[in-house]
């Protein structure tokens, strides 16, 4: 049987025409279609595949099977070979991720130049996207350096270009990342000589397509750096939602966008003043609180039980915590988070016994030797 032509790259801003049904498998609710000729990139190179409509009826998914591209349908279709059908690709979905597999490239040949940092892998998120790439943690200087160089690109519009080999020579090329082996044709993708990059999946035909790329940030993983970015009309939406926040939250400070780094970086030190402060006096009401309960004897009942309806959690552990100190076993209820903590300083396995009594009742948590905290589902169960 004679593969699938490959509209995908022969026609890459194609959206609609006509092809022939080659053979029909699969279950009749969900048939899998091989065509003559089609739009859709099967997922491959690290791209997921294209999607839209065979016959009326959308695509699940497009794998590629020994040269043929298998379509699976959503949903039943009259189908048999020698039927012609209508293809329509979604021009959105193409669009965004011929988007970020360029800036991929782009983000990697920058990555490899300026800090000797190999791409291992890519994955093109429905969100965002990343690299795994052998170095050390990128500091925030560093991925800057590396945006800014990308946006030099993207402003002088360097073309994209597909080399096929054979006719060409692989070996001709400074390929970035070694070839896969046993391919009869290897497509490399070259960035106007500043990349090439063996590569199936769809691109753009220059870099100011891309308009804008975004890198969001950078963390450890798996001895890597995952680098996570964006590009594009995901770039676009991202600057401005953030734009948009940055001047909601500066107008509620009530300062001008530039100063708003400075203004929450202070009300953020305010904050965990007032915090440390709120939480030694919440420790100090507790200690009262036991003492008073302990009354002339120096000791509160043991077990005491204290039931906060205007309280969190937090403060039904420390007033846990302060019965302990005074050797009394408690238990202590907050109301409003429907959380239950209990402490004894003589108790065993008090964590494994109680969290048998909760778990009947719809109470998760647990605890160790001689502490134990759960929360429930209603107040009832509590």
């Amino acid at each position: 049987m004679p593969e699938t032509l490959q509209l995908y790259y022969l026609e890459p801003r194609l959206l609609e025409t006509d092809a022939t049904i080659v053979d029909v498998r699969g279950q009749s609710s969900s048939p899998e279609i091989v065509l003559d000729r089609t739009l859709f990139y099967p997922e491959g190179g690290g791209q997921p595949c294209d999607l839209g409509t065979l016959g009326g009826a959308a695509l699940s998914s497009v794998v590629e099977v020994g040269g043929r591209i298998v379509h699976r349908l959503a949903g039943p279709l009259e189908a048999r070979p020698g039927q012609r059908v209508h293809l329509v690709l979604d021009g959105g979905r193409r669009r965004d991720h011929r988007e970020q597999h360029s800036a991929q490239h782009l983000l990697s040949s920058v990555l490899l130049r300026l800090f000797d940092a190999p791409t291992v892998s890519f994955h093109l998120g429905a969100e965002r996207s990343t690299i795994d790439a052998e170095a050390s943690l990128l500091s925030d200087e560093d991925l800057a350096e590396a945006e800014g160089q990308i946006d030099e690109v993207v402003a002088e519009d360097y073309p994209f270009t597909t080399h096929l080999c054979p006719p060409e020579d692989p070996d001709s090329f400074p390929l970035r990342k070694r070839p896969p082996q046993g391919e009869e044709e290897l497509r490399i993708v070259e960035i106007d000589g500043i990349d090439y990059s063996p590569c199936c999946g769809t691109h753009v035909s220059s870099a100011g397509e891309l308009r804008l790329v975004k890198i969001l940030g950078a963390e450890k993983y798996k001895g890597m750096t995952r680098v996570s970015f964006v590009a594009g009309a995901r770039a676009i939406r991202d600057y401005a939602e953030v734009s948009h926040i940055v001047r909601q939250t500066a107008r509620a400070f009530g300062v001008s966008s530039s100063e708003l780094e400075e203004k929450a970086r202070r009300s953020v030190e305010r904050l965990k003043s007032a915090e440390a402060s709120l939480g030694a006096l919440r420790r100090d009401r507790a200690a009262l609180e036991a003492r008073i309960a302990a009354g002339p004897s120096g000791a509160p009942p043991s077990p005491s039980l204290l039931r906060f309806a205007d309280r969190d959690a937090q403060a039904a552990q420390e007033a846990v915590h302060a019965y302990g100190e005074l050797g009394a076993t408690a238990l202590a209820a907050s109301l409003p988070e429907l959380t239950v903590v209990a402490g004894s300083p003589d108790a065993r396995d008090l964590g494994r016994r109680l969290k048998a009594l909760a778990e009947p009742l719809g109470g998760k948590g647990g605890g160790g030797q001689s502490s134990f905290r759960a929360s429930f589902p209603d107040l009832a169960s509590l």
